[in-house]
């Protein structure tokens, strides 16, 4: 409803508007990408898991790359109401798809708990709460949460920016602007599939390893790509940085999945997604204020640099030794049945 209600913007361009309709659409993000996160263990294996996270993700790049491309094309050839009808039908059939899903054996998605009274639910602040503590208490998860912002202090001005080198400092229109997405998604399809692949052989040192030289590409690139006069060239460039986004993602991501207990999944992705989108905002905010008076290129720039920075924060961390490798939690394969059948001893 909310993505059909964009379609007003085109007849009454109010600035409030479009702000309004964003901040709304993008609130549901959160919710959305931390349970589709917490429930794979619910469904696969630990053996599984790994496929299942890659394949996860690699289908929401892909249809990142479909979408984008599609929609550069269809907002020039069609104009841009229809391209607002189409991601509102998109949305639609997501609603749908989700509404099919059933857990194992009839279950229910919510981790069980040893006692459940009425108290503690209807003191919801209070298990957030205790998410919060058991984060602190995890040196992975807090890793990965700094790393988190320290990549959206750059990677939100990225979004932004997106749209100014394609349609502006190429001169593609609306059409450029889908390329360079699209470029992007290609990036991260190639990088998600490298990181299912490495993902499967690396230890836990080589994967912190990986994590650093990931960030140093993913931001040395972008910087590469903001400086670059030659089109194809800063397709090739944004591209390479996404692919190190893809890499770090599924890598991460795999980690959390192997490591956070069952009963805190939800609120520790929940918690990482909120932090970093919440970075993102700002740091869309502050590109684009400066895009006003500033040049896209050293704003590109700038934002390749905050996103590198966080190279340096995990090697810090990974070289001081408040990375330790943490002991394995969650669903023992044992306990998991998959599509009816019976567990195995």
């Amino acid at each position: 409803m909310v993505a059909a209600c964009f379609i007003a913007t085109i007849h009454w361009p109010k600035p409030w508007l479009l702000v309004t309709l964003s901040g709304t659409l993008m609130l549901a993000s959160p919710f959305f990408t931390a349970g589709r996160a917490s429930v794979l263990p619910s469904i696969a294996t630990r053996d599984e898991l790994h496929a299942a996270n890659s394949m996860t993700q690699i289908t929401q790049w892909t249809t990142l790359v479909i979408g984008t491309m599609a929609g550069g094309t269809s907002a020039m050839k069609f104009g841009y109401q229809w391209a607002f009808v189409i991601d509102a039908v998109s949305f639609l059939f997501s609603a749908l798809s989700i509404s099919r899903m059933k857990a194992p054996r009839g279950g229910s998605f919510r981790p069980q708990r040893d006692a459940l009274t009425e108290a503690d639910i209807a003191r919801p602040w209070r298990d957030y709460a205790d998410g919060l503590r058991y984060m602190r208490g995890a040196p992975l998860i807090v890793g990965i949460a700094l790393i988190n912002v320290g990549w959206a202090t750059g990677g939100g001005a990225a979004q932004i920016l997106f749209s100014l080198f394609g349609e502006i400092v190429f001169d593609r229109g609306p059409a450029g602007i889908g390329e360079i997405w699209g470029c992007a998604g290609i990036g991260l399809l190639a990088g998600g599939a490298f990181g299912h692949w490495l993902g499967k052989r690396s230890t836990f040192a080589g994967y912190k390893l990986t994590i650093s030289i990931a960030y140093v590409i993913h931001g040395g690139a972008y910087v590469v790509f903001s400086q670059m006069r030659s089109y194809p060239l800063a397709l090739f460039f944004i591209a390479l940085s996404r692919a190190a986004v893809g890499v770090s993602s599924v890598l991460n991501m795999l980690q959390l999945l192997r490591n956070v207990d069952n009963e805190y999944r939800g609120r520790v992705f929940a918690t990482l997604e909120t932090i970093t989108w919440s970075t993102m905002m700002l740091s869309m905010l502050g590109a684009g204020l400066a895009s006003t008076s500033a040049d896209p290129r050293t704003i590109g720039a700038w934002s390749g640099v905050l996103s590198s920075t966080t190279a340096l924060a995990w090697g810090f961390l990974n070289w001081t030794g408040r990375l330790p490798e943490p002991t394995p939690k969650g669903l023992d394969p044992a306990e998991v049945a998959v599509h009816g059948e019976r567990p195995t001893a």
